[in-house]
């Protein structure tokens, strides 16, 4: 079994992907997409009593010899999810299950996370929400040689006028204790992370995220011909600033 992008990066890409299908299906009256934030998470949770299940491909995966061969360089994980409650009259709890590895055994390298949501401002051109995720929970196998984390943020959701329809917006400003790598991208770190996301058409939305020293860019999409289902790709690292560059593809299904 590899090890491979961090379980909470691992989570951010699936979920974003799946908040942006259940997100676009409960506000259907929005010509843009839902704008979801890849590389960061969102404290906009997804309705409760649904779920998804996703799998997620990175190249190259973590700590690989830069000689290795392609296909050793590559690994992917599955990670499962349902949400719970409503962030709007009380809180929203979506609890999720990663398979952190598809190389060698399957199943033999996992962890699980907590998400939480609470609305903290609403009305009928803004949402702005709090939420908190606790992740590399009860990990097993080489899971368990990254330590828990954990998290907190707050994302604000509006829409700015454009020539044809309103443009949706997000913007989201956290910090975590295993966030970001050192300068010579060898140690965790703790430190502030943000990310933005804007609609671009009914089915894509693009945004970017980082820390004091990463960029990450990526952009998500809904399926028009399978409904629930939806994409999310980008780079983490982008610039390669801390020799951490990965390229990352999800395709998640809602339920």
């Amino acid at each position: 079994m590899s090890r491979m992008i961090r379980v909470q990066s691992i989570l951010t890409g699936i979920t974003a992907a799946c908040l942006f299908v259940t997100s676009a299906q409960a506000q259907e009256e929005s010509a843009l997409a839902f704008p979801s934030t890849f590389g960061a998470p969102s404290a906009i949770a997804g309705a409760g009593g649904s779920g998804f299940i996703g799998l997620t491909l990175v190249y190259p995966r973590r700590d690989v010899p830069s000689n290795a061969s392609t296909k050793d360089k590559l690994d992917g994980d599955i990670v499962v999810g349902y949400t719970v409650g409503n962030p709007i009259d009380n809180i929203s709890l979506t609890f999720s299950a990663a398979i952190t590895s598809l190389t060698n055994t399957f199943g033999d390298s996992g962890a699980l996370a907590i998400d939480l949501s609470r609305a903290l401002y609403v009305t009928d051109d803004t949402l702005t929400f709090i939420g908190a995720t606790a992740s590399n929970l009860a990990a097993w196998g080489d899971a368990r040689i990254d330590p828990e984390a954990y998290s907190i943020y707050v994302s604000h959701l509006f829409s700015l006028s454009g020539p044809r329809a309103e443009i949706p917006m997000q913007i989201t400003v956290g910090y975590g204790d295993q966030s970001t790598y050192d300068d010579w991208g060898i140690n965790v770190e703790e430190g502030w992370f943000y990310g933005i996301g804007v609609g671009l058409t009914p089915n894509l939305s693009a945004s970017l995220s980082g820390t004091r020293n990463q960029l990450n860019i990526g952009a998500n999409a809904s399926l028009p011909f399978l409904p629930d289902w939806g994409i999310s790709a980008g780079v983490y690292d982008v610039t390669d600033n801390v020799d951490r560059r990965q390229f990352a593809i999800s395709i998640s299904r809602a339920f």
